[in-house]
């Protein structure tokens, strides 16, 4: 692309905003509307195949419909030269990169308001959408003063199409420091609290100029690290919900839509109630009642049952609270096993490089396999021994996608090309199931119907 061009016989591009991983951010007026837009193109070296076409059509799709004043929802989508491109309103302010280290508290709390509401919007969706990629550069300063959140929509099936196309122009560096533990994990597909992760760490950028584990991300927790302190002259509120934002365990952060209610109480002057946290009832609960015993030493019974009393309610909110800590996993494994379905019934149509379908599935059905351990109180799991036999289900379907790649891997031995296509997809397969097991179980059976057929 080059400045001061007609693209897509449309939009005179005036200059470069931006390049991405994957793309460039021109300003350009469009010829038709006579304004001002941006325009986002992808892959814009080397365009994309039919596959990546199509996939990018269809993810455009999901988040047409995304009505939030929070995210910045692109007017319009097309391809040109095979290069998909996406035209959003233009923000004359750009990106938060330009501000890093130079926020206030209120700064700070506005941010975490705006964009935790975004990712609501974004993580309630159907089917959920999970950004993978909250960072400065993607969060934009409207008009307004509101901040916005953009790039939203890209799936990690998409981002490997467009890094494939990618030119050595384009790298990921940089991407990592705002990624999660659990990214860098076996089973590292993104889930909501991911994006929670994620924009912890560019708060913490945005108030001190650097993230909060350099370059690395959380793979520094992953290696032992701690959280570093926020310093400064912030609030403790400030401190300790970034802290809480950037826990290691996924399930110990706040969801968008509380991560959202914290800002608001701090904006309005009041005491955060952190739900994961205990009441001063709770922490004091010995001392006044004790004090209160002393108080009615003279009426013994009354005091005990009073303090019977109390400790019954104590009881019933630390089952409430059991409760709910249960009921937000089991929403999380509900969704898992929602995902996987999707990626199974994906699968199951045969399109080109489906073997990754069943791998996505298999990650979910494990993701909601680990959300069962962490339920209290519950075993054994009701959901476990089916989650299991789903398990057990796409890995018997994976393992036929093997077969079927090996055998026509051996039919292009002789095409370079083509048959280290094959390799490396049978590789992948390998990396996530016992493929020589499912070969002798295949033997045994073959076997078995062999002395059948004799009989």
């Amino acid at each position: 692309m080059e400045e001061k061009q007609i693209f897509h016989e449309r939009y005179y591009l005036e200059h470069l905003l931006g390049r991405g991983n994957f793309s460039e951010v021109w300003l350009a007026h469009d010829k038709l509307t006579n304004i001002q837009v941006a325009l986002k193109i992808y892959a814009p070296a080397t365009g994309l195949d039919d596959a990546g076409l199509n996939m990018f059509a269809r993810e455009f799709a999901l988040v047409v419909n995304a009505n939030h004043k929070n995210l910045l929802k692109p007017l319009f989508y097309a391809a040109c030269d095979r290069k998909p491109y996406l035209v959003l309103p233009y923000c004359e302010n750009g990106s938060i990169q330009k501000d890093v280290g130079t926020f206030t508290e209120q700064d700070a709390w506005r941010l975490l308001r705006d964009v935790s509401s975004g990712l609501a919007a974004l993580h309630e969706m159907k089917p959920t959408v999970i950004h993978q990629d909250i960072k400065p550069d993607n969060i934009m300063l409207g008009n307004n003063g509101d901040f916005m959140i953009t790039d939203f929509g890209v799936s990690t099936h998409l981002r490997s199409a467009l890094r494939k196309s990618a030119s050595s122009a384009f790298s990921s560096a940089g991407t990592m420091a705002y990624m999660a533990p659990e990214r860098f994990s076996k089973n590292n597909t993104p889930i909501m609290a991911s994006d929670i992760y994620s924009l912890g760490a560019t708060v913490y950028e945005m108030l001190t100029g650097d993230p909060p584990f350099g370059e690395d991300g959380g793979l520094m927790q992953k290696k032992g690290a701690e959280i570093p302190e926020l310093k400064g002259s912030y609030s403790e509120q400030l401190k300790k919900t970034i802290g809480k934002c950037l826990r290691e365990n996924s399930w110990e952060r706040p969801t968008a839509e509380q991560l959202e209610k914290y800002a608001i109480s701090a904006m309005e002057g009041k005491p955060i109630h952190f739900v994961d946290e205990k009441t001063t009832w709770q922490k004091f609960k010995w001392v006044i009642i004790a004090a209160i015993a002393i108080v009615l030493i003279g009426g013994a019974f009354g005091a005990k049952m009073f303090k019977e009393s109390l400790e019954k309610q104590e009881a019933l909110r630390h089952e409430a609270y059991i409760k709910s800590q249960n009921d937000s996993i089991q929403n999380v494994i509900t969704l898992r096993l929602t995902e996987a379905t999707s990626y199974v019934k994906a699968g199951d149509d045969h399109d080109e490089y489906y073997e990754n379908s069943y791998i996505d599935a298999l990650g979910k059905y494990k993701e909601a396999l680990d959300a069962c351990n962490a339920l209290v109180g519950v075993s054994p799991n009701p959901d476990r021994k089916d989650i299991e036999g789903c398990v057990q289900d796409v890995e018997t379907k994976l393992y036929k996608a093997y077969v079927e790649i090996r055998d026509k891997s051996e039919i292009f031995e002789d095409v370079p090309e083509i048959f280290e296509e094959f390799e490396t997809r049978l590789l992948l397969i390998k990396s996530h199931i016992d493929v020589a097991k499912y070969d002798l179980q295949e033997q045994n059976t073959e076997l078995i119907e062999i002395k059948e057929g004799e009989k």
